[in-house]
Parts: C-alpha cells; structure tokens; sequence
C-alpha cells in the first residue's frame, strides 16, 4: 500500500468528489440530508469532497439543468461519470456504494 500525498489546502486532485445536494427548502427532510451529506464529507471523504448544497426553490434552473427531478437528491459529479442518489441520505453505506465514493483502500482503512 502506497500513501497518498495529501494536497495543499485548497487545491484539487483527481481524486476529488464533487457532489451536489438538492434539497427544498427548509424542511426536516432537506436537514437531515444536508446533516448526512455532511457527515459524508467530514468522515471517510474528509479532504477530498466538496460539496455544494442547491434549494431548488431558489435556484429551479440549476435542478432542471442537472435533470433532478425528485428531492433531496445527492448527485456525484466528479470524477465522471454521474451519479445520483435520492432520499434523505441516512444510509451512509447505500450512499457510498450507489455513488461509487470509496475505493478498496479506502475501506480498508477506516475503522470498523
């Protein structure tokens, strides 16, 4: 097993994940996506996720223009290709394996 060099505050690798939450408005199930997506991020993707929370009743546009039509919605888009994921988020390890974030290394790493 190889280590990663861990990049530079704010610079992008290959490696990184771009993900897009969708949520509507302020309801408990527009939280409790945004707290999972969260979470997400600060655990098993710390350093190498950004991600970007959308309301669609804000920003209706940027919804049609990523074809999400059901909310909340987690859409992966980098590295391609796109993936999707509908639903409040709170099954950590669906999420993980529907959007593809984690490789082998990865888990073998975290602990159990």
């Amino acid at each position: 097993m190889t280590a990663r060099p861990h990049p530079e505050p704010g610079a992008e690798t290959d490696e990184d994940y771009h993900l897009t939450l969708f949520v509507s408005g302020a309801s408990d199930l527009s939280a409790r996506a945004i707290a999972h997506a969260r979470q997400l991020c600060d655990g098993p993707l710390r350093g190498r996720c950004r991600l970007t929370v959308v309301d669609i009743h804000d920003e209706p546009e940027v919804a049609v223009s990523s074809r999400v039509y059901a909310v909340p919605a987690l859409v992966r888009t980098r590295p391609p290709p796109v993936r999707r994921v509908i639903g409040d988020l709170s099954q950590t390890g669906h999420v993980v394996s529907v959007l593809l974030l984690l490789r082998a290394e990865d888990t073998a790493e975290s602990p159990a």
